[in-house]
């Protein structure tokens, strides 16, 4: 059994190791972005999808460059955060079409838009905050849709960029489990 002498002293050492517990965990969380809203639509099939960020080459569809370099290498930066490990970017298969801070529209107004039509608009907003809308296409029909953004990149091979990215990507296939949160808009978890 401890010393009730030495309790207050426990206390008063376990107090700011847990703020800075706290602390070193949130900035954690946040340092990879924040994903403010999820759509799943009726034709979601969660048994089926939930496995494709993990276990599919998945085809990247980007519109939109935050960053001053060209949209062809900028598409294959992403295709390739996006990946599940030991995949590389395929042309066909389960496609997520990336918009680079679109404004507005809807999941199916992303997925109709397909490839970089008028990239002069999107890019870096006019702060630091880069904002992705992301949708999982069938046809022209998004299937599910987020949104999110990420601050203070350093630059397209930041590491907390990339990760931001594979995190959206797999967030676009919820679980049985996650699925009756249709339309969320919290944190990374729905």
């Amino acid at each position: 059994m401890a010393n009730p002498a030495s309790a207050p002293s426990l206390i008063h050492w376990s107090r700011p190791f847990l703020a800075l517990l706290l602390a070193a965990g949130l900035a954690g969380c946040s340092s990879y972005g924040k994903i403010d809203y999820r759509q799943i639509n009726s034709g979601y099939d969660p048994e089926q999808g939930r496995w494709i960020p993990y276990q599919k080459g998945i085809h990247a569809d980007v519109t939109g460059n935050p960053f001053a370099m060209s949209q062809k290498d900028f598409n294959q930066l992403v295709a390739e955060a996006i990946q599940p490990n030991g995949y590389v970017p395929v042309d066909r298969g389960p496609r997520v079409r990336l918009a680079f801070n679109e404004t507005g529209g809807t999941g199916d107004y992303i997925c109709q838009n397909s490839g970089d039509k008028d990239s002069t608009k999107m890019g870096r907003g006019g702060d630091s905050k880069i904002r992705v809308s992301a949708a999982y296409c069938q046809g022209n029909d998004a299937v599910t849709y987020a949104t999110g953004s990420i601050t203070d990149v350093s630059g397209p091979d930041d590491p907390q960029f990339k990760a931001f990215l594979r995190n959206l990507t797999v967030f676009l296939f919820p679980t049985p489990e996650s699925n009756g949160d249709v339309n969320c808009s919290n944190g990374m978890r729905c």
